[in-house]
């Protein structure tokens, strides 16, 4: 169907207009595709088949530059395959012991080219960079109450999210640390709107901010604890939480108890979640009421997979 689209939409190009009113109006379907994909359970099939999605999504943004739907649906595009594939292999060689990292640049390439997206969304809606860099936090929040509204709460918090990931896997470029600020004032406005935004992404980045932060520069790991076990209450079957609480507040303690509590729990749940990948036709599964969670477990269960393959050598000489 996205072929055929296509196929029309570039018979169009010697009429700017025609073609932009044609690109407009089925943006609502490439949209709404995009998001069908927090429903795809294979990790290695979301891993090959995105980028040409992604292509296809620029391809019609260079014919409409104009069109926030499109802008929007790469940013959260980008900043989805590169959390989801490039950070998660970039953290299976982090715990394998591997220092030059080819998925750790590839993250980095796809969350730069994320933020760049991300600006140029801004940048229509009356946000220049100058502003997200040179603003306090209390004039840039009330930049963004007066610039954005809740159609640009997804664009927002995926800028967000790349802008961080961008910092934590570039911990020693100190110019990009002291942006740290910002990109919390950013979840700040669209998580104090809508806690609930893309199931869970909130929890996420406040439980990582309060656990990846030093004591020095107003981290706080009981905090931290304390974000990720209400999640887990509130979204129990969205594993990624609970995987999340692994890797950055069980697993940088050594805490080998710890561990071996959660992995018990992942291991059942996720059974329970493949339980439905074999048998489409149950619907009595809990984990089939809730579908739009498929991506999220899936990128769970792959860096789950990690930790256990890597969880001796991590926790030696921790507890026994």
């Amino acid at each position: 169907m996205k072929i055929v689209l296509l196929t029309i939409l570039l018979g169009l190009v010697g009429c700017s207009t025609v073609k932009n009113m044609a690109i407009k109006s089925v943006t609502p379907i490439f949209v709404d595709g995009a998001n069908q994909l927090n429903t795809e359970r294979n990790w290695p099939f979301f891993r090959d088949a995105m980028p040409a999605n992604l292509k296809l999504y620029e391809i019609l943004y260079l014919q409409d530059k104009e069109n926030l739907g499109l802008l929007a649906t790469l940013v959260k595009g980008y900043a989805g395959y590169a959390f989801g594939i490039a950070e998660t292999l970039a953290y299976g060689d982090e715990l394998a012991g591997y220092d030059d990292s080819v998925h750790k640049k590839n993250a980095i390439a796809l969350y730069t080219k994320t933020l760049d997206y991300g600006l140029e969304y801004l940048q229509q809606l009356g946000i220049q960079r100058i502003d997200l860099l040179g603003l306090d936090e209390g004039k840039l929040t009330s930049l963004l109450e007066n610039k954005l509204s809740k159609s640009d709460h997804m664009a927002l918090l995926y800028f967000a999210q790349a802008w961080g990931s961008l910092i934590n896997l570039q911990k020693d470029n100190i110019a990009l640390i002291s942006h740290v600020p910002k990109v919390k004032v950013l979840f700040d406005w669209v998580c104090h709107k809508n806690a609930n935004i893309e199931n869970g992404v909130c929890d996420l980045y406040y439980g990582q901010y309060e656990a990846s932060r030093p004591l020095m520069l107003g981290g706080n790991p009981a905090k931290a604890v304390q974000i990720f076990q209400a999640g887990i209450k509130k979204r129990p079957l969205n594993l990624l939480v609970r995987v999340a609480y692994l890797q950055y507040s069980v697993l940088p303690t050594f805490d080998r108890t710890a561990y071996e509590n959660e992995a018990q729990v992942l291991r059942q749940e996720f059974l329970k979640w493949e339980d439905i990948n074999r048998d489409t036709l149950d619907d009595k599964s809990e984990y089939k009421a809730v579908e739009h969670l498929n991506l999220f477990n899936a990128i769970a269960q792959k860096r789950f997979e990690f930790m256990e393959k890597n969880k001796n050598k991590i926790l030696e000489g921790s507890n026994q």
